[in-house]
């Protein structure tokens, strides 16, 4: 799984950093991704579909 966050979009609500503090942190105006989650994470897939700015993409 690889998560990207497109800085563009990003509003940085703080949702993915809350839904999963280990793989999302916010920096200034927007969100980033700190570490790439080891594999299938529910937890990122939530905060994916959460983002109201449709921000977050995963690979798998």
């Amino acid at each position: 799984m690889t998560v990207t966050v497109d800085a563009g979009r990003c509003i940085a609500c703080g949702m993915c950093a809350y839904a999963a503090p280990e793989v999302f942190r916010i920096v200034g105006k927007s969100s980033t991704v700190a570490a790439q989650p080891e594999g299938p994470d529910s937890r990122v897939r939530d905060a994916a579909n959460g983002c109201p700015v449709n921000a977050i993409s995963i690979q798998t």
